[in-house]
C-alpha cells in the first residue's frame, strides 16, 4: 500500500509538471501569435505610408517591449505557482510518511503489547491450572510461587509502564523532595540482579543527594534503563553503573555490551512506540515505551539522557541531572 501510494504521488507530481510546462508553452506561444498579428499590422500600416515612419517604429519598439515584459512575467508567474505547488506536495509528502510511520508504530505496538500481556497471563493461568490439579510437593510449589510471582511482576510492571506514559503525557504532577540517589539507584540494582546472569558492576560518589527529585517515576526511568541493558547484554554480558559529581550535577552512567544501536536509530529510540527491526521477527521483548518514559521524566527533572558508543561493543547511556 505503501509503494502503491507513493508511484500514484510520483505521477501526480510529473502530471503537474507537465501541465505547468505545457500551460506554460501555450501562453507564451499565443502570446507570439499577438505579437506577429501586431508586427504585420505595422507593416501593413508603414507600407501603405499613412503614418510617419518614426512614430511606426516607436510603436514598434513598444510592442516588442510590452511582449518581452509579458513573456517574463509568464514565466516568473509560473516558476512561482510551480515552486509553490511542490513545496505543498513535498509537505504533503512528508505529512503522510510521517503518517505511515506512526502508524506503522502503534502497529508494532499493539503487536508487542498483545505479546506481553499474553505471556504472563498464560504462565499465571499455567501455574494456577497445575497447583489446583495436581498433589505438589513443598519444592514444587514454591518453584511454581515463584514463576507465578516472577510473571505477575512482569504484568505489573507493564501495566505501570502503561499508565505513566500516559501520565507524563497528559500532564503527570510530580512530588518534588529531596532525594539520596545512592539508595535509589542501589535498590534498583538489588531489584535487577536476578534478572541476569551476567555481571553489574556499580561505582558511585558518596552523598549524592538530588535537591528536587520525584522517587517513584526516577525510579521507573532507572529500572528500564538497567532492564534495557540486560535485555541487550545477553547472558554471559556485563554491565556498568556508575554515579559521579560534576560541578552543580550529577551524571549517572550506564553501559552494556550488546550489540548497539546504529546512529541513524539513536534519535528515534526515544520516540513513543518506537522499536528497532520489525515486531514479527523481533526476539526481544518491549513495547516501545520505555526509552520513551525515561527521556520524558529525565526532561521532567531538568536533565537530559544521551547516549554512546561503548568501548568494544555497547552502548553507554547518560543521565545528567541538576542539582542547583
Amino acid at each position: 500500500m505503501k509503494k502503491s501510494g507513493n508511484i500514484l504521488f510520483a505521477l501526480i507530481v510529473v502530471y503537474i509538471l507537465a501541465a505547468g510546462f505545457w500551460w506554460s508553452y501555450l501562453l507564451n506561444s499565443k502570446n507570439k501569435e499577438v505579437l506577429d498579428a501586431q508586427l504585420q499590422r505595422l507593416a501593413l500600416t508603414q507600407s501603405s505610408e499613412l503614418k510617419d515612419k518614426d512614430n511606426i517604429s516607436k510603436e514598434k519598439e513598444a510592442v516588442l517591449q510590452r511582449f518581452k515584459r509579458q513573456r517574463w512575467m509568464i514565466i516568473g508567474e509560473g516558476a512561482v505557482f510551480m515552486t509553490l505547488l511542490l513545496v505543498g506536495l513535498w509537505r504533503i509528502y512528508r505529512i503522510r510518511q510521517k503518517e505511515l510511520a506512526l502508524a506503522l508504530q502503534q502497529q508494532n505496538f499493539l503487536l508487542s503489547i498483545t505479546h506481553e500481556l499474553k505471556s504472563p497471563l498464560a504462565s499465571i493461568q499455567l501455574v494456577l491450572e497445575t497447583i489446583q490439579k495436581r498433589q505438589l510437593t513443598s519444592d514444587q510449589l514454591q518453584k511454581l510461587s515463584n514463576s507465578g510471582l516472577k510473571e505477575n511482576d512482569r504484568l505489573h510492571r507493564l501495566v505501570q509502564d502503561l499508565l505513566l506514559a500516559a501520565r507524563v503525557e497528559g500532564g503527570y504532577e510530580f512530588v518534588f523532595e529531596e532525594l539520596n540517589l545512592n539508595e535509589l539507584l542501589s535498590e534498583t540494582i538489588t531489584w535487577a540482579r536476578p534478572k541476569f546472569a551476567g555481571e553489574i558492576d556499580f561505582k558511585a560518589d558518596e552523598h549524592l543527594f538530588l535537591n528536587k527529585a520525584d522517587k517513584n517515576t526516577l525510579s521507573t526511568a532507572f529500572s528500564n534503563l538497567i532492564e534495557n541493558a540486560i535485555k541487550y547484554s545477553g547472558e554471559d554480558g556485563k554491565i556498568a553503573i556508575s554515579a559521579y559529581r560534576k560541578k552543580h550535577q550529577i551524571l549517572i552512567d550506564i553501559s552494556d555490551s550488546g550489540q548497539g544501536i546504529p546512529k541513524a536509530e539513536r534519535e528515534k529510540i526515544f520516540e513513543k512506540f518506537y522499536r528497532i527491526g520489525n515486531e514479527h521477527t523481533r526476539k526481544t521483548k518491549g513495547t516501545g515505551l520505555g526509552l520513551y518514559i525515561v527521556k520524558k521524566v529525565i526532561e521532567a527533572h531538568g536533565g537530559t539522557i544521551s547516549l554512546k558508543d561503548n568501548q568494544q561493543k555497547g552502548t553507554v547511556f547518560t543521565v545528567m541531572l541538576s542539582n542547583e
